[in-house]
């Protein structure tokens, strides 16, 4: 599970992230991004992805793609992950892979 002080939950939050945050697209996750005084995380999964046990599932094979890459990336952000529909289909470390590619591709990696 990620730290509480990592979780962006805050339903204000993540409008304002959809709408003015930058955006940088990878084959699994879409990240929306802007700064911010320090880092928090929220994770997404629309319909699109399926039920409501995948889009659960998805969001969980988020949370643990991301674990690891907290300590690299920029204290000073917000984002919000959201899940593609392939999401569900692949492997941890395909999907780990991709994240940590689209957050080099934002900037957003140290």
């Amino acid at each position: 599970m990620l730290p509480l002080r990592y979780r962006l939950k805050k339903r204000k939050t993540f409008n304002y992230l959809h709408q003015h945050g930058k955006r940088q697209s990878g084959a699994y996750v879409v990240v929306y991004f802007c700064s911010a005084n320090r880092l928090k995380v929220g994770f997404s999964a629309s319909k699109k992805v399926g039920n409501s046990v995948v889009r659960h599932r998805s969001v969980r094979l988020m949370r643990e793609a991301m674990r690891p890459l907290l300590s690299r990336v920029n204290p000073r952000s917000n984002l919000i992950v959201v899940a593609k529909p392939d999401l569900p289909k692949q492997h941890l470390l395909y999907i780990t892979l991709d994240l940590e590619n689209t957050l080099k591709k934002a900037g957003l990696v140290l």
